[in-house]
C-alpha cells in the first residue's frame, strides 16, 4: 500500500462512520501567538474540545500536516521527522472508548491487514475500561501493558494549561532486536526502547483541563483525539524499518543521492545514509514551511526554518559536497508532494529561490565559523580541549553545527566539553520554553461566556439596525439582572447588527436602546458563539429580558469597510506585483487606517510600491461591484479563494469577490476576479466607495516579514492635505519652488558634510596635540611606558583616537584614560601587542576601574572601553587602574 493509498483508506473508513472530513490547517497555527507551529492534528479543534465554539460536526477526521522541533538533532536516524502527517479522527462529546478502540483495531487489522500478533496495546495505569475493551478485541493480556504518564500514557496538558487526559497507544512489533537482553529473555516491551517496537497509533481520552493554579477540572464533554503518524504506519505497511524508505520519501531521498553523488546504503555507510536522510527531511520541510508563509530569520518560526536549512547544508558538507545542491533536492520534494499540497507548484520558483539564497549565505557562514574554530583551537593548544561555551557560541551565533566542531576537534587530537555545551543548550531551551507549547493564552472571559450558552446571531451585513432581546448582562466578572445609569458592563443579545472584532477588523461601536434606558457600545467582541457588547449605560437602566433595538455608528462602520475592502485590493495588488508567494501574516482594519503584514524576503522598491498603489486605485476608479457568496469550503478554494490567516475552517464559508466583468448576475461564478477572499468582515458595495488608497509606509517587522500602513477615504484626503501643506511650508522656508526642494536639501546636505569634515579635522588635530602633551607624563615600568590619567574631551568618541595616538607615540605602551563627559565617567584602556603578550590586558584593567565608578564594559585585550555613573570616584578609579597594571606586570 502506497502512502497515498493509505491516506485515502483512512479518510474513507472514518467518513463511512459519520465523520466530516476537515482539510489540513496551516503549519502556522490559527490565532495562537504562543505556539510556533501546528504540532498535532487536534490543534485546530481545541476550541471545540473546550466548549468555546461549536464544531461543524461532532465527528471529524483529517490528515493534518504537523511540524515539531523537539527532536531535530535526531533527524537523520530511521524514524525522526520534523515535518510529518498525522491521521486523525475526533469526537467532540459524541463517541468514546467503546467505539474508538474497536474502530482502531478494525482499521489496523481489517482494512490494513496488519498481523494481530504484532500489535501491543498500552493503557494508563488505572484505565481498566480501556484494558477490557482491548481484551475484547482479542489482544492477549500479556500484550496489554499499563504505563504511567512518564511512560507516555497521559497526553497533555501541552503547556502550563490546556486539555489533557489518559491515552492508549498501539505499538507494532518488528521482532526481536539482536543484542537486546530483554528480547533475549522475552521480557522486552515498548518502553525498553531497543528499536523493536514502533508506536503507530494513539487514542487520547480527552476529558480534563489543567488550570493555571495546577488544579484539574472536567471538560464540558468527554472527547476523543486520535493521532497516528502517516509515515510510521506506511513503514509498517511497506515493511521497511525506516520511514525514509517509504515510497514518497524514498523518491526525494533518491534525488538527494543524485545531487550529492553519494549512495544510500545504511549497512555499508551509515554516516552517508544519515546525511542523506537529514537532507531529504529538511528539504521537504523547507518547501512546506515556506508555502505556509514562514521565511528564514533569526527568531521564532524563521529561526527554526533557517536552522533546518543550515543543518541540511552541513550534512552535505559532511559527506564532501562543496557545490550548491539543496535547491535541487527541494525541487524533488515539491514534485513528490504535489498530490497533497498542490499549492507547492505555484510557489515552486519562490521556494527554490529561498533555498538557493540561504544556502549561499550559509556557505559563507560555514567558512567563517570554521575560521573562528581555528582561532579557538590556536588559543586552546595548551589544554587540547574545546570549551563548551565556545562550542555553543559557534553553533548558536555563527551557525556552526556542534557535530562539525566535534569532527574537526577529534581530527586534531582535541576533546570537547560536551557537558558544558549541553548545559548551554539546556539554558537556551529554558529561555525559549514554550516553543513546542500548545497552550493558547487562557481567556477567562471566553470560558465564562461559553458557560452561559447563548448563541448570538450577527445580522449586520445588510443592515445597521436590529431588534433583539437582552440575554445576559455582566458587571465585571459578575452576572447581574440590571445595569443602572453610569454603570459599565457587558450586554449579550440574541441578535445584533454590531460586528464583533475578528479577521483583523475592529469591533463596532453604537448604541442599544431599551424602553427604560440607553447603553453606549464602546466595543464588540465574540467569545465562541457569544457576541458581547461592552460599554456603559448613559440613561435610565437596561435589564435582562428587555426588548431592545441596536444601532451601529454608521460613519465609523463605513470608514472601517473602506479600509477592509482596501485591504483585499492591496493583497491582490501585492501578489500581482511581487509574486504569489506573498501571504497575509496579520492585519488591522479600523476606521482610521489599515495595516497589512505580509511575507516577502526583501524591501519592495519605491517603483514597486508606486505600482502597487496605482493598481489598487485603478480598481477603485473602476468601481467594481462586490459579490458575497456562502458556499462549501472546498468549492470556495476550488474557485481560487484565498483564505486569510485568521480564518478557521467551517463547513460553510463566506467568500467576498470583486470581479471586473461579471456579465451575468452578481451571484454567478466567473473566473475573471481581481480579488477573491474568504472573509467574515464588512465590506463596501463597490470599490469606488473607497475614494482613494494611499500607502503611508512599508517597513520590515522581521526577516521575510513586512508591514504596509495605508489610509483610505477621508483619512487619505487629510493625508494628502497635510503632506501638501508640509511641502508648501518647506517651499516657503527654503525660498524655492516646491519642485526644487530636493535639490535645495541636497545642496544643504553637501554644505553640512563639508563643515562636518572640517570640524572632525580640527578635532583630530586637537586630540593629537593633547596626546602629544600627555605622552611626556608616561612612566616606565619594567620597560613598558604606562600612562594612567584623567583627560578633558568633548565626547567619549575622542577617547579612542587619543589612546591610539599615545600608543603610537610611546611604542611599547599601556594607556588608561578617564574623562568626565556630561557628568558620567567614560574610560578607555589600550595596550600594544607586546604588552598583551606579557600578560597585561586592557579588558582586565578597564573592568577594575569601571567597577569603582559604578559601571561596566569590555572589549579586546588590546582595546577596551567602559562607562560609569559616579564621576566623583574618577581619581580612585585611576589609582586602581594603575595598581592593577603594576600588579599584572609584576605577576609575570
Amino acid at each position: 500500500m502506497t502512502v497515498d493509498e493509505l491516506r485515502r483508506a483512512f479518510l474513507t473508513y472514518f467518513e463511512d462512520r459519520g465523520h466530516r472530513r476537515i482539510p489540513s490547517s496551516s503549519l502556522v497555527p490559527h490565532g495562537d501567538p504562543t505556539l510556533l507551529f501546528t504540532t498535532a492534528g487536534m490543534v485546530q479543534f481545541k476550541p471545540y474540545f473546550m466548549g468555546l465554539e461549536t464544531p461543524p460536526a461532532k465527528r471529524l477526521t483529517s490528515i493534518q500536516r504537523c511540524f515539531r522541533t523537539t527532536d531535530v538533532e535526531e533527524v537523520g536516524d530511521d524514524n525522526h521527522l520534523t515535518l510529518f502527517e498525522m491521521l486523525g479522527n475526533f469526537s467532540v462529546g459524541d463517541y468514546f472508548k467503546d467505539e474508538v478502540i474497536p474502530w482502531a483495531w478494525e482499521f489496523l487489522t481489517g482494512v490494513l491487514g496488519i498481523e494481530k500478533d504484532r500489535l501491543w496495546a498500552t493503557v494508563f495505569t488505572d484505565d481498566d475500561e480501556a484494558a477490557q475493551i482491548w481484551a475484547a478485541q482479542g489482544v492477549p493480556p500479556e500484550r496489554i501493558l499499563r504505563y504511567t504518564a512518564a511512560q507516555g500514557n497521559w497526553w497533555g496538558p501541552p503547556g502550563e494549561t490546556g486539555p489533557m487526559g489518559p491515552c492508549s497507544e498501539m505499538h507494532y512489533d518488528w521482532g526481536k532486536t539482536p543484542g537486546c537482553a530483554h528480547c533475549a529473555d522475552d521480557s522486552c516491551h515498548p518502553d525498553v526502547g531497543c528499536g523493536r517496537f514502533l508506536e503507530i497509533w494513539n487514542l487520547v481520552f480527552m476529558t480534563y483541563y489543567r488550570e493555571e493554579d495546577g488544579s484539574q477540572t472536567t471538560l464540558p464533554a468527554a472527547n476523543i483525539d486520535t493521532g497516528a503518524g502517516l509515515e510510521r504506519v506506511a513503514s509498517v505497511m511497506q515493511n521497511v524499518r525506516a520511514v525514509y524508505e517509504t515510497d514518497e520519501l524514498r523518491h526525494v531521498l533518491a534525488a538527494a543521492e543524485v545531487v550529492t553523488g553519494r549512495t544510500y546504503d545504511p549497512a555499508e555507510n551509515p554516516e552517508v545514509a544519515r546525511a542523506l536522510r537529514a537532507i531529504t527531511e529538511h528539504a521537504r520541510a523547507l518547501a512546506f514551511l515556506v508555502t505556509d508563509g514562514v521565511l528564514p530569520s533569526n527568531e521564532g518560526r524563521g529561526y527554526v526554518l533557517r536552522r533546518l536549512l543550515r543543518r541540511a547544508v552541513y550534512f552535505g558538507h559532511r559527506i564532501g559536497v562543496r557545490e550548491p545542491f539543496l535547491e535541487r533536492v527541494v525541487d524533488a520534494a515539491i514534485d513528490y508532494s504535489l498530490n497533497t499540497r498542490p499549492e507547492l507548484a505555484e510557489q515552486r520558483d519562490f521556494i527554490r529561490r529561498i533555498a538557493r539564497l540561504e544556502e549561499a549565505r550559509f556557505q559563507a557562514t560555514l567558512d567563517r565559523g570554521l575560521g573562528l574554530l581555528d582561532e579557538v583551537i590556536a588559543r586552546e593548544q595548551g589544554t587540547k580541549r574545546i570549551p563548551g561555551r565556545d562550542m555553543f557560541v559557534l553553533y548558536d551565533t555563527h551557525g556552526l553545527p556542534p557535530e562539525l566542531t566535534l569532527e574537526v576537534a577529534q581530527g586534531l587530537g582535541f576533546t570537547v566539553d560536551r557537558e558544558g555545551f549541553d548545559a548551554e543548550m539546556a539554558a537556551q531551551r529554558e529561555r525559549s520554553k514554550g516553543e513546542e507549547s500548545f497552550a493558547v493564552e487562557h481567556d477567562d472571559r471566553a470560558i465564562r461566556y461559553a458557560a452561559i450558552e447563548v448563541h448570538s446571531d450577527f445580522v449586520g451585513y445588510d443592515a445597521l439596525d436590529a431588534r433583539s432581546t437582552v440575554a445576559h448582562i455582566a458587571s465585571g466578572d459578575v452576572s447581574v439582572a440590571t445595569l443602572e445609569a453610569g454603570a459599565a458592563g457587558d450586554i449579550v443579545l440574541y441578535a445584533t447588527s454590531c460586528y464583533p472584532e475578528g479577521g483583523g477588523q475592529v469591533g463596532d461601536r453604537g448604541e442599544i436602546f431599551a424602553a427604560t434606558g440607553r447603553f453606549v457600545v464602546e466595543d464588540t467582541q465574540r467569545y465562541g458563539e457569544t457576541i458581547v457588547h461592552s460599554g456603559r449605560v448613559v440613561e435610565g437602566s437596561v435589564a435582562v429580558g428587555a426588548e431592545v433595538s441596536v444601532r451601529v455608528d454608521e460613519e465609523r462602520r463605513l470608514d472601517t469597510a473602506r479600509n477592509h475592502t482596501g485591504t483585499h485590493l492591496l493583497h491582490a495588488a501585492l501578489r500581482s506585483t511581487l509574486g504569489t508567494h506573498v501571504r497575509q501574516a496579520g492585519s488591522y482594519v479600523g476606521p482610521d487606517r489599515l495595516r497589512f503584514d505580509y511575507t516577502h524576503p526583501e524591501s519592495p522598491s519605491e517603483e514597486e510600491l508606486q505600482s502597487i498603489q496605482r493598481l489598487v486605485n485603478t480598481k477603485v476608479r473602476a468601481d467594481i461591484a462586490s459579490a458575497t457568496l456562502e458556499l462549501d469550503y472546498d468549492e470556495a478554494i476550488s474557485r481560487g479563494a484565498i483564505a486569510f490567516f485568521e480564518d478557521r475552517y467551517t463547513s460553510r464559508v463566506r467568500m467576498v469577490e470583486y470581479c471586473e466583468s461579471r456579465g451575468h448576475g452578481p451571484g454567478a461564478h466567473t473566473d475573471e476576479c481581481y480579488s477573491r477572499e474568504l472573509c467574515g468582515g464588512t465590506h463596501l458595495q463597490s470599490t469606488g466607495q473607497i475614494g482613494l488608497l494611499l500607502i503611508v509606509s512599508d517597513s520590515s517587522i522581521g526577516a521575510g516579514m513586512r508591514r504596509i500602513e495605508a489610509v483610505t477615504g477621508p483619512s487619505a484626503e487629510r493625508f494628502v492635505e497635510d503632506r501638501n501643506g508640509l511641502v508648501n511650508t518647506l517651499a516657503r522656508r527654503f525660498r524655492t519652488p516646491a519642485a526644487q526642494i530636493p535639490d535645495r536639501i541636497e545642496a544643504l546636505e553637501d554644505q553640512l558634510s563639508s563643515l562636518t569634515k572640517r570640524l572632525e579635522d580640527l578635532e583630530r588635530r586637537a586630540t593629537a596635540s593633547a596626546a602629544d602633551a600627555l605622552a611626556d607624563r608616561a612612566e616606565t615600568i619594567d620597560g613598558i611606558r604606562v600612562l594612567v590619567t584623567r583627560v578633558q574631551v568633548e565626547s567619549a568618541d575622542a577617547l579612542r583616537p587619543m589612546a591610539d595616538r599615545l600608543c603610537e607615540r610611546l611604542g611599547s605602551a599601556f594607556v588608561t584614560l578617564i574623562a568626565d563627559v556630561d557628568g558620567k565617567p567614560m574610560l578607555v584602556c589600550a595596550a600594544t601587542d607586546d604588552v598583551v603578550a606579557r600578560g597585561l590586558s586592557a579588558v582586565d584593567v578597564v573592568k577594575v576601574a569601571a567597577g569603582i565608578v559604578g559601571g561596566g564594559g569590555g572589549g579586546r585585550p588590546q582595546l577596551a572601553q567602559a562607562g560609569g555613573r559616579d564621576a566623583a570616584r574618577i581619581d580612585e578609579a585611576l589609582a586602581a587602574a594603575l595598581q592593577a597594571a603594576k600588579d599584572r606586570l609584576a605577576a609575570r
